[in-house]
């Protein structure tokens, strides 16, 4: 999913250097990544901006000098790996950027995964309407009486969906097909940002809501699931097996696994493959290094609801990060300086 949120053109000028207890007794002469520059990219959207500068401290640490990442959008980012115009990015989400992959795929190999499961998504609805009304399955918005809950008075239910272009577009729009929901749901589409920080509004007015979104996206932070939305499921009639989540908070009924009808994602590496090649101790590293959804959704909780966003707040953050998990971290560079 292109998790276009908090999004904040900002270009770091640098990359600061982050104090991390050693991990291996090499000189610094010593460390594969020395006299190496990496370039590193990261999307246009900031809610894992912080992985990134985990990322580069680890290079750091191996000996690699790590430049200012480029920010980059859509097919520029796939084409400026595949060039060689930069050499990794952190923010690749699967299944979902698998078209765009497949067109680079002599030139860009995969990492990871970072984080699994990455993300989980689905459509949601404020938890009072879903409790008044018995809602629990996304087809129990065919109903004209439920769809007319969340109307603007053309009787369909209006639902935020992902912008157009995204890689969600399409899935959406099948989704709503395959369950006959299309004479049933609205999706409105624009900047998603900006019909988030609506339906925000809404809810807060005591107005029902139904949304697209994942956790956690500027939505599902500002409105949890569990608490302020539940997901709404798919009947096991209409359910695929592998599409169930375990322990995912917020469930109608208190359903666990979720099926949602939507697959949950990783969060994976792309980097350029003749970077790969040369640069073993990095691609180690790479395939070495976990977090947890939780993790990131605590640090994008901090930046859209605490306000932490500036390029201090962030590198704080990642400091933090590798402070709680020293010593897997300190492992996995000694596995990759050794690789």
């Amino acid at each position: 999913m292109p998790r276009s949120i908090f999004s904040r053109r900002l270009v770091l000028a640098a990359i600061p250097a982050m104090a991390a207890a050693p991990y291996v007794s090499v000189k610094a002469k010593d460390l594969p990544g020395t006299g190496h520059t990496v370039k590193p990219a990261r999307a246009s959207w900031d809610t894992f901006w912080f992985g990134g500068l985990i990322l580069a401290v680890g290079l750091e640490k191996l000996g690699y000098h790590v430049a200012a990442p480029k920010t980059l959008q859509g097919a520029a980012l796939y084409q400026g790996l595949a060039q060689g115009d930069v050499d990794f990015t952190p923010d690749i989400v699967m299944p979902n950027a698998g078209i765009a992959l497949e067109k680079v795929k002599d030139q860009v190999t995969l990492a990871g995964p970072i984080i699994q499961p990455g993300s989980v998504a689905g459509l949601l609805i404020d938890k009072k309407t879903a409790e008044e009304h018995k809602i629990v399955y996304v087809e129990d918005l065919k109903d004209p009486k439920n769809a007319a809950l969340f109307s603007d008075g053309d009787g369909r239910a209006r639902m935020i969906g992902p912008n157009a272009g995204w890689n969600d577009e399409k899935y959406a729009r099948d989704f709503l097909k395959r369950l006959g929901l299309e004479k049933s749901i609205n999706m409105v589409q624009g900047e998603y940002n900006i019909l988030v920080a609506d339906t925000v509004s809404r809810y807060r007015a005591g107005k029902p809501v139904l949304l697209y979104a994942w956790y956690p996206n500027t939505a599902t932070v500002q409105l949890r699931p569990g608490t302020d939305l539940v997901w709404l499921q798919v009947k096991p009639e209409d359910a695929k097996a592998d599409q169930a989540v375990k322990d995912m908070a917020g469930c109608t009924l208190g359903a666990n696994p979720c099926n949602t009808g939507w697959d949950a994602t990783s969060y994976m590496i792309a980097v350029n493959a003749k970077f790969a090649a040369v640069n073993p101790a990095a691609m180690k590293f790479f395939s070495l290094i976990k977090m947890k959804l939780a993790d990131r959704a605590e640090q994008n909780t901090k930046m859209m609801v605490g306000g932490e966003k500036s390029e201090g707040d962030l590198k704080r953050h990642a400091e933090e990060w590798i402070k709680r998990n020293q010593q897997d971290f300190d492992s996995w560079i000694a596995q990759a300086a050794a690789a």
